[in-house]
């Protein structure tokens, strides 16, 4: 009798908690396991839900041991497209090509601030400011001086004669100094010895040459042509002469490399009938003194 009733409270004892389980009001089965994981698992260790589709918590549980999804928290998949080591939802930079270094915002790391990535930057630490090339080294300036191929101390840019001889005596535009060569140019009043304003300028030029040749030496040589008085012309070439020594030396030309003569009429290299031979005629030259 006793065990008929027995059998028969254990019966109803499991639809009551069949009825509870049903309702979420009980929710360990038999075969369920706390394990210290805050929720029940089965056997098998997977969660137990109750009616609802909820998680059951145990005593045990704690905020450490929740389970996101038990709580209905969605877990965020963190996700590295470009696969720098850089969360997709705090990488400013998410296609970062593959193996360059970023720094902590996803970005090419440019550790010197040159304007040159790090994976790329042959010198990565080049001090502020400095400019670089594409390797991120100081770009170093080639030599600003003017070039003179042949030495002779005439720039190739203002050089007319660029493959002078070693050693020779050139001018202002690197042409070599002939032994006797006329003062294009220069020119005075008719029938005295006052220089043009228009004569100072192949003058200074001149005086150039001989400043950059201060080894030389010359003759300021003056010339007139076979018109009026010989002694006027021979008095009148010798003042001319003098005039241009006169104005080569305020132009820095040491007075002492220099000696004034004239020659009037003689040595005329033009026509002395024709107005074209007369003007050749009247002119200075200078003469190299060995």
């Amino acid at each position: 009798m006793k065990s008929a009733k027995k059998s028969k409270s254990m019966r109803n004892l499991k639809r009551l908690a069949c009825l509870l389980a049903l309702t979420g009001t009980f929710h360990a089965p038999l075969q369920a396991h706390d394990k210290n994981f805050g929720y029940l698992h089965d056997k098998n260790g997977e969660l137990i839900l109750n009616s609802l589709g909820e998680c059951i918590r145990t005593t045990s549980w704690t905020a450490e041991t929740a389970i996101p999804k038990c709580e209905g928290i969605e877990e965020v998949k963190v996700t590295d497209a470009d696969q720098d080591g850089i969360a997709d939802n705090s990488d400013k930079c998410p296609a970062t090509p593959a193996g360059v270094m970023v720094d902590a915002t996803g970005c090419a790391k440019d550790s010197d601030k040159d304007g040159i990535m790090d994976s790329a930057d042959k010198c990565p630490g080049t001090a502020s400011g400095v400019e670089v090339d594409s390797s991120g080294c100081k770009i170093v300036m080639a030599s600003m001086e003017p070039k003179d191929s042949d030495n002779d101390g005439v720039t190739d840019l203002k050089d007319q004669c660029p493959d002078s001889k070693p050693g020779v005596n050139v001018d202002t535009q690197g042409c070599e100094l002939k032994k006797s060569f006329v003062l294009e140019g220069v020119n005075f009043i008719t029938g005295s010895d006052e220089i043009t304003a228009a004569s100072r300028s192949a003058l200074d030029r001149v005086a150039k040459t001989l400043i950059k040749n201060g080894d030389v030496n010359v003759e300021v040589a003056g010339y007139t042509d076979d018109r009026g008085n010989a002694d006027f012309n021979q008095s009148l070439s010798q003042k001319r002469a003098e005039s241009v020594k006169a104005y080569l030396q305020s132009s820095g030309v040491a007075a002492d490399r220099m000696k004034a003569k004239g020659y009037g009429e003689a040595r005329p290299i033009g026509d002395n009938s024709t107005s074209a031979g007369r003007a050749k005629n009247r002119r200075v030259e200078l003469h190299i003194i060995e």
